[in-house]
């Protein structure tokens, strides 16, 4: 894993900034959340971390290299997507074994990585099946085991509870938190839902326009935002106050 930096980096499209001067950094380690409404730019954030987007200006640094340029399959970045994006194809280990695959891992060290894996995550016993018939935090956790076997120097996940409902999500939501605890992995989690990342992440930046309106902890976030666009999305009922302990 390493510190990963956004320096001053913008993204247009046309006449769109999608991204406007954000510069960030993610701590080796460190899951930090990206929060905001539709269109504020936070998808872009992470395609561009991912690769997939190239910065009109600024640069993207993993540790102390510049990888603005380098395609995302050299970049070794880990991705979880809402639709965990699982082969039918595919048993649940050749879907975890899919990624060393394509990096030339030899069939030993694929299938051991993919054993590691899942057991660590608690689904050994799954290693055979068809992706279709797992429920949806069984899958969330293949797609994790997937995201983790090319051992990728940064996790990235991208509003990977949408479409859930609210009682799965919120269960998914306090195992996945937890499980990134456990991993010790630098992850980018970018949501919609604040409370999702006020419980999930050690740090959130809330972005505004393609702006970053400002970085905290969550309960830095939580009782001192810096404007009142943070103070107006990032406002929680009074009882989920308890699960604002980062």
């Amino acid at each position: 894993m390493a510190d990963i930096t956004l320096d001053a980096v913008t993204k247009r499209f046309g006449d769109t900034t999608a991204v406007d001067a954000v510069t960030l950094t993610i701590d080796d380690g460190e899951v930090l959340g990206v929060v905001g409404p539709s269109g504020c730019g936070k998808t872009t954030t992470l395609r561009t971390v991912a690769g997939f987007e190239t910065p009109d200006e600024g640069r993207v640094l993993f540790g102390e290299e510049d990888v603005t340029h380098v395609p995302p399959e050299r970049r070794h970045a880990g991705l979880v997507f809402q639709s965990y994006a699982l082969f039918d194809n595919m048993t649940v280990r050749e879907n975890v074994e899919f990624g060393p695959k394509m990096q030339g891992v030899p069939a030993d060290e694929r299938r051991e990585r993919a054993t590691g894996l899942l057991d660590l995550l608690g689904i050994a016993d799954l290693a055979d099946r068809d992706p279709q018939t797992l429920s949806g935090g069984q899958q969330q956790r293949v797609g994790v085991a997937r995201a983790l076997a090319i051992r990728p120097r940064v996790l990235l996940l991208d509003e990977p509870m949408t479409g859930l409902d609210a009682r799965l999500k919120r269960r998914l939501r306090d195992e996945l938190g937890e499980l990134l605890d456990d991993l010790g992995v630098t992850a980018l989690y970018v949501t919609h839902d604040q409370e999702e990342a006020m419980v999930m992440c050690d740090r959130v930046a809330v972005m505004n326009g393609g702006s970053v309106e400002q970085v905290g902890t969550p309960r830095e976030i939580y009782e001192s935002p810096a404007t009142e666009f943070v103070a107006d999305f990032v406002s929680l009922e009074p009882v989920d106050l308890p699960f604002v302990t980062r």
